[in-house]
């Protein structure tokens, strides 16, 4: 079980670390998880390797004090390195703290864990004055949780503080009790506390696995929910070739021969008979054009790229749509950051906010506000697209991505310009997120990352 407690921690360093491996933050996640397994590594030895080998080890003079010395240093290493790896953590992630407190807060922070080598004994016996322990490793534990906290309160960017949001629950309460087991019991004398730490690691395990399918945490399901998608739209694509080619050999047929009868109503003076041939043109011309705006919505995109001001195109478009606002008496308001520039095809930016405030104004029939925003996070240049209409309910809400799928019981929807959006924001490496509430309204985020953002 202890082995088994020490892979599964170096294992989610490893996961944390291959996120983003570049992020200051993201490397002290890493060495958190690898410091704080460095307690079970102690465990490890003292109770499995020493044990298993012990007629090995009589055999090699030495061997058994090389193991106890490790065994001592990797408890130490854990015990005085977990509270500082993980204030590190917590400054690193707080992007509002200028780089040189953050350089001064990791200097002089480790102070106390050289403290703590000096003065504490670890061979042959590891003691510490769990005391002196305590006075500090408290407060860098509470110092820690409060950054975390603030930056994730100040975090506009809606990805990056959802995940936030999971990490905090994730290591926050995790490690609460870790630091309870480990130092606050011992100083209660209950040294053998810190077992219950393997049943912390386990449920932590778990809920970072559920949440990652659920909801997305480090990746995991978007990856599953990208893959799903993108199958969906090339199945579609492909198909859809396929039944446009036929709809298109047999309306030609249909159309041939209606000009035909036609042509025999008209010689033979027959009205009726060549205003049925007229509605036969007429539907195959439907028919025709119907696929043929299908085909148009699923084909593969193709990118123009070039350098664009988000927000002018923006602006084009609120100033497009002018005459739908008048009418449906929605309020526009907007948050733009005009020196933003955007490597993009800004043909096919201007068509996703348009189909996006399309559908705001389709849910805001009664009036309303929509709102349009254009900033710069850590990670993305963020575009958001929120309405104060009806909202899409719980049921819909995972389909809204998915082809020909519509609340719209409307003939000229086909449920398609999501997916629409969806294939471009793809092509340009960025992410749709959708947020909804019945009745309160709707918001769209389109990220594209950062290597987009021109410098300026």
């Amino acid at each position: 079980m202890m082995v088994f407690t020490l892979f599964t921690i170096w294992a989610l360093g490893l996961l944390v670390l291959f996120t983003d491996p570049k992020r200051t933050s993201i490397r002290w996640a890493c060495a958190t998880a690898f410091v704080g397994g460095g307690g079970f590594l102690s465990g490890v030895i003292d109770e499995t390797l020493i044990p298993l080998w012990k007629d090995t080890l009589a055999l090699y003079p030495g061997s058994e004090q090389f193991l106890l010395f490790l065994s001592y240093s990797a408890s130490f290493v854990c015990q005085t390195g977990l509270p500082y790896t993980f204030l590190m953590f917590a400054v690193h992630s707080s992007e509002w703290l200028p780089r040189r407190v953050k350089q001064i807060i990791q200097y002089s922070a480790l102070l106390l864990p050289l403290l703590m080598l000096v003065i504490t004994p670890i061979y042959p016996v590891l003691s510490f004055n769990y005391w002196i322990m305590v006075a500090w490793v408290i407060p860098f534990f509470l110092i820690s949780c409060t950054l975390l906290i603030v930056q994730y309160r100040r975090e506009k960017d809606p990805l990056v503080k959802k995940n936030s949001f999971f990490t905090n629950v994730l290591i926050i309460i995790p490690l609460f009790f870790v630091f309870i087991f480990i130092y606050v019991m011992r100083i209660q004398n209950d040294y053998e506390a810190w077992r219950y730490n393997m049943l912390v690691v386990a449920i932590q395990f778990i809920l970072i696995v559920a949440i990652s399918l659920k909801y997305g945490f480090l990746g995991v399901r978007l990856r599953v929910e990208k893959k799903r998608l993108d199958s969906t739209l090339r199945a579609l694509t492909s198909g859809a070739q396929i039944i446009n080619h036929t709809i298109k050999n047999e309306a030609g047929k249909i159309s041939l021969y209606a000009d035909r009868i036609e042509s025999f109503a008209e010689e033979t003076n027959q009205p009726s008979l060549k205003e049925d041939a007229r509605v036969l043109l007429q539907s195959s011309q439907h028919m025709l054009d119907m696929m043929n705006r299908i085909q148009g919505q699923l084909r593969e995109v193709e990118l123009r790229e070039a350098n664009c001001s988000p927000s002018h195109v923006i602006q084009q478009v609120i100033s497009t749509l002018a005459p739908y606002t008048d009418k449906n008496r929605v309020n526009v308001e907007t948050e733009l950051d005009e020196a933003l520039q955007l490597h993009c095809d800004s043909v096919q930016l201007r068509e996703i906010i348009t189909n996006l405030c399309m559908n705001a104004l389709e849910a805001m029939k009664n009036g309303g506000t929509l709102r349009l925003q254009l900033f710069r996070s850590n990670k993305h240049l963020v575009i958001a697209v929120a309405d104060t209409g009806t909202g899409i309910s719980k049921e819909n809400l995972p389909h809204v991505l998915d082809p020909f799928f519509s609340t719209k019981r409307t003939g000229q929807n086909f449920g398609l310009g999501l997916s629409y959006c969806y294939n471009v924001m793809q092509k340009h490496q960025g992410q749709l997120e959708i947020y909804s509430e019945p009745g309160k309204g709707t918001t769209v985020f389109l990220f594209f990352p950062k290597k987009r953002v021109v410098q300026t």
